[in-house]
């Protein structure tokens, strides 16, 4: 029988999951593409499979399924930058989504500051204004209205996300059981749409079912054996490699290209948090 600790202690397997949890996620860009269904099908339907996934690992690792504000709290924020994704990898390039998504540190530094009083320091504040320069060039694009609506969404994704980096941290939170209430939420909210789908081939069900599985099951568990391991900024860091794999997916796969304004947000975003997150990891080491 398969035998898997409940939790990680070790900074350097806390690290190697915050990994594969980033190259498991980047798949979802092209993936998400691909399916010719209406967003909250995709989002709702892949649901059942990330579900079943985690009900799995839960009873793998004897994890008891817990209800509290918290909990639920964290599913909601979760079940928003699921969705939320979904819609803005629809609505406009994987890259648009996936970079902007990626904007969850800065928001993670702006909840810590409005509702934990933990003041930023100069480096936090000059990574918020230059984020959210790169932000802005985005938006200086030609897109669409519909592709102005993927950004925006994309956006919440990130401030969901920032969220829920922080449910291990809450007061009662439990990741796990945040995660099944989120995936039940997605699937209710997409089943809707999901009935009157009338495209289905096996190559489809195959994606979707990957999607569920992969790019959102093992991908979740990965972050929270991670997240038992390391630090939020650690894992902001580790995963860097997510928006940079993800639109070059898109690109090979599906041919998708990213306009001149974005790439130069999506440096600006990209390299201000990671740089934030690299001066995060040094600074105990020079001040000792």
């Amino acid at each position: 029988m398969i035998q898997l600790n409940p939790r990680v202690n070790n900074p350097a397997v806390g690290t190697f999951y915050v990994l594969l949890s980033a190259i498991f996620f980047s798949l979802g860009g092209f993936m998400i593409k691909i399916v010719p269904w209406q967003s909250l099908s995709v989002s709702g339907v892949r649901s059942i499979f990330a579900l079943i996934t985690l009900l799995l690992y839960m009873k793998l690792i004897h994890h008891p399924f817990r209800l509290n504000p918290s909990v639920i709290f964290g599913g909601i924020c979760s079940a928003s930058m699921s969705i939320t994704f979904v819609c803005a990898t629809k609505m406009t390039s994987a890259a648009n989504a996936i970079i902007l998504q990626f904007t969850h540190p800065v928001f993670l530094i702006l909840i810590l500051w409005i509702f934990y009083h933990k003041r930023p320091d100069k480096r936090a504040i000059l990574t918020c204004i230059i984020a959210l320069i790169g932000i802005v060039c985005f938006f200086f694009d030609k897109i669409t209205s519909g592709g102005m609506l993927g950004n925006l969404l994309a956006i919440i994704s990130g401030l969901s996300y920032a969220i829920m980096f922080q449910m291990k941290k809450m007061k009662g939170g439990d990741f796990e059981s945040s995660l099944v209430i989120s995936y039940i939420l997605a699937f209710f909210i997409g089943l809707p749409t999901a009935v009157h789908e009338t495209i289905h081939t096996p190559s489809i069900w195959l994606v979707i079912v990957l999607l569920g599985t992969v790019q959102t099951g093992l991908a979740t568990i990965c972050l929270s054996r991670g997240l038992d391991a390391v630090s939020p900024v650690t894992a902001a860091l580790t995963s860097g490699i997510e928006p940079i794999l993800n639109p070059v997916l898109a690109a090979i796969i599906c041919g998708e290209t990213i306009g001149p304004m974005s790439i130069a947000g999506g440096v600006l975003v990209i390299g201000s948090v990671l740089a934030y997150s690299l001066s995060q990891i040094k600074r105990p080491v020079s001040a000792g």
